[in-house]
């Protein structure tokens, strides 16, 4: 039996359609239809995917029926850790979205009873009002640092609408005068329509000409309705919070009611910042259309941290008082059931592969806060062929790499279970993924924010296109880069070092051959990488032979290590004179000694080359 034919869904033809990235805007196009309908369908609603939707349906019911005012509802969590997912979720339910076949999203989606109910009741409470309507963006898309003219355009162009403010009001006007299809007719016979003339509706003659016939008492000539179409519908470099509640109830107000609206507010602390006068902006805003609107209007922000993690979140947690926080567990779920999803018929054949195995799998990195434990014995099925001990390893290693605060997990880990399904695929079931896996899916994103040296990157490219042990040396290098790239202080507290049994540890990928071929090569490989390639050095400790990664300042500095070291060894006289002369200073060195405890000659070379 293969790998691919474990899976529910056979890897090539289940493609991450969005690349592991969601996109929250109102883009209903063909291309945008075809991402939903695979977020639907794929959306695991478990966990705090299912108690946020439940907590926010709930809420927002709620006060609803006291007709109060709506709490905001804040959604947080680490980078990519699916909030996004969560909200444009939340945004596309609200509404039941129609796709062009036909198919409603809540039949799309598997949703959990309560979630199901809790939508159900929303419908049937937009009855009694306008209907339901939903608008998500971010708000540093369209007008900048113009929170209220951003918050328009969103709510604009949830109801196809132009973005732009006064672009907006005149096709409101026209609709509320019964002229924009008379309008919009006059254009398109000459070639042209509503929307590509509104950009420069000041000076558009042919805009001009349409609306006169449409309407002949609106001006005398083109000339002047074009001048009372710059005076009526001016371009706003700010409006106030009258003029803004004014244009969204003109916008969304059915039959004379206000439907059931949900604003989502995408990636709101990192349009805030450190900016306090942003946040005092997205406060006022929030404030004044929840009060005017009352328990009508819902307000969805999200951000990276909860809302006490910053001075600036802080100021608006008045208005986002329900938290919604996604973590860890969440994305490995995700991964699981997305990706890693099995045939529920080999689930016994996969099972009986890890336990004849367990041996091997449970010495991996064995001593470290990486180790096999026996909690992973639940999860080795579902996450097969990723070990756990592996998982755990990419994950200290993506966090390491985040220097931006921009390396998404959900969206990093989404891609490369994704991409390690599709390489292990037409391998026999008990192969699993190799370790240094990660670094193909991570090198050119290094390599471009300067992470990656450029000279190591060829020196591994150079290597896997190789033959022979060539190959095996490229997957070393790219090892060791990794553990290489831990913080000192993070290596040394999970006790993870680049050591011959901790690169053998997972580079192995046939469990049932298990390791003990790859331990025999690797000191040979390893002795060829320092000596004859001069791409790796020797770090002798406590804890075994250690590997780092030669820069070409690092080479430099071995180069003339070794060449002193050698030179010591070929003069044993000027030991015994360092020994007698500096006999009262070597006693208070700390130096590592051999399992007697003694001082020996190649310990005082080494602090000789130091000194």
């Amino acid at each position: 039996m293969l790998n691919r034919e474990i899976y529910s869904k056979p890897p090539k033809e289940n493609p991450l359609v969005n690349n592991g990235v969601v996109e929250v805007a109102e883009d209903y196009s063909e291309g945008a239809q075809t991402v939903l309908r695979y977020e639907l369908e794929t959306f695991v609603c478990d966990g705090q995917y299912e108690k946020g939707l439940e907590t926010i349906l709930d809420k927002f019911l709620l006060n609803l029926g006291q007709r109060a005012e709506q709490p905001g509802v804040w959604i947080s969590g680490f980078y990519g850790s699916g909030k996004s997912h969560l909200a444009k979720m939340l945004r596309t339910l609200w509404t039941d979205y129609k796709f062009s076949d036909g198919a409603a999203a809540r039949s799309i989606a598997k949703l959990p009873s309560g979630v199901t109910d809790a939508l159900k009741e929303l419908t049937n409470q937009g009855k009694r009002h306008g209907g339901v309507h939903a608008a998500a963006g971010k708000l540093g898309a369209g007008a900048g640092d113009n929170v209220r003219l951003a918050l328009m355009g969103i709510v604009f162009k949830s109801k196809n609408l132009p973005e732009q403010y006064n672009q907006a009001q005149f096709v409101m006007w026209l609709k509320r005068e019964g002229l924009l299809d008379t309008v919009d007719a006059e254009l398109k016979a000459n070639g042209r329509s509503v929307a590509q003339e509104l950009p420069h509706m000041y000076v558009s003659s042919h805009l001009a000409k349409a609306l006169l016939k449409a309407r002949p008492g609106f001006a005398n000539t083109d000339a002047e309705a074009r001048l009372l179409l710059k005076a009526q519908f001016p371009q706003m470099a700010d409006i106030t919070n009258e003029q803004m509640v004014s244009a969204i109830t003109d916008a969304l107000t059915v039959d004379g009611k206000f439907p059931l609206t949900l604003v989502v507010l995408d990636e709101v602390q990192q349009y805030i910042g450190t900016d306090a006068d942003k946040a005092y902006k997205v406060q006022e805003i929030t404030e004044s259309l929840c009060k005017h609107f009352s328990g009508e209007l819902l307000f969805v922000g999200t951000g990276q941290s909860a809302l006490t993690g910053t001075p600036s979140l802080q100021k608006i947690k008045g208005r986002f008082p329900v938290e919604v926080m996604l973590g860890d567990w969440d994305v490995e779920n995700v991964t699981r059931q997305i990706i890693l999803a099995k045939k529920p018929s080999v689930q016994p054949e996969v099972e009986k592969v890890w336990r004849s195995n367990l041996g091997e799998i449970s010495r991996h990195l064995r001593g470290t806060k990486l180790e096999h434990v026996t909690e992973d014995e639940i999860f080795l099925s579902a996450d097969y062929p990723i070990l756990p001990v592996r998982r755990r390893f990419w994950e200290r290693v993506l966090r390491t790499i985040d220097t931006t605060g921009t390396v998404s997990q959900l969206r990093s880990q989404l891609r490369v279970v994704h991409e390690a399904v599709l390489t292990t695929a037409d391998a026999p079931l008990g192969h699993v993924v190799s370790g240094d896996f990660l670094y193909d899916q991570i090198a050119a994103s290094l390599v471009s924010t300067a992470q990656l040296p450029k000279e190591v990157y060829e020196n591994v490219a150079r290597f896997a296109a190789g033959t022979g042990t060539a190959p095996l040396k490229a997957q070393v290098l790219k090892l060791i880069y990794l553990i290489n790239k831990l913080p000192a202080e993070a290596a040394l507290d999970i006790g993870l070092k680049a050591t011959d049994d901790v690169l053998a540890d997972l580079l192995v990928t046939d469990l049932a051959a298990g390791s003990s071929e790859l331990r025999k090569q690797l000191p040979d490989l390893l002795h060829e990488l320092q000596n004859t390639d001069r791409l790796i050095m020797s770090l002798a400790g406590g804890g075994g032979t250690e590997y780092r990664l030669q820069t070409r300042e690092s080479s430099a500095w071995y180069d003339e290590f070794r060449a002193q070291e050698a030179e010591l060894k070929g003069s044993p006289q000027r030991v015994e004179l360092f020994k007698t002369r500096f006999a009262d200073t070597l006693k208070k060195v700390r130096v590592v000694q051999d399992k007697d405890n003694a001082l020996d000659d190649c310990n005082l070379q080494h602090w000789i080359s130091k000194t």
